[in-house]
């Protein structure tokens, strides 16, 4: 018995976390407003055209022309849409940190960019969001955590 304790725990020290493999991306389009109301951190996912196309459409309502989206791969990709939902004022933006498997779920690593507080900004309804290609390695999950790892929101598909 003492010896398979022993054993156990010899192994258990040299046991190696789950390897994260990053996750080939490319960013498609990053704007400060979307018709899309949105509260808080939230992420889309599209894994083909025509749920994208009508995405867009959708989120660039109140422009005239409406404008055509960003072209995306969907040969082994799929297409992220990715907010922090409305602020109340300029100079937000979104950092994509890092894209990397965990089982059968694609992580997103992100931050929210504030302004700094010293900076002018106009008093304006804004909506930061970024589109996102992102290569598809069969996982069927799609999570957005901060930079402490804290779970934001996730998408299933």
């Amino acid at each position: 018995l003492l010896f398979t304790v022993l054993i156990f725990s010899i192994v258990s020290i040299n046991a190696k976390p789950p390897q994260k493999n990053s996750v080939t991306y490319r960013i498609l389009e990053e704007e400060n407003h979307a018709s899309f109301m949105d509260t808080g951190p939230s992420i889309l996912v599209f894994t083909d055209h025509h749920e994208y196309e009508v995405f867009y459409k959708t989120i660039h309502i109140d422009r005239e022309p409406v404008p055509v989206p960003p072209e995306a791969d969907f040969t082994g990709n799929i297409v992220i849409f990715l907010t922090y939902g409305e602020k109340r004022t300029s100079g937000f933006s979104i950092e994509i940190r890092k894209l990397y498997t965990r089982g059968n779920a694609l992580v997103i690593r992100a931050v929210l960019r504030s302004p700094p507080d010293d900076s002018f900004l106009s008093q304006v309804i804004t909506q930061p969001y970024l589109i996102l290609q992102a290569a598809w390695e069969g996982y069927i999950r799609v999570e957005l955590i901060d930079e402490t790892g804290d779970l934001l929101d996730h998408a299933n598909f």
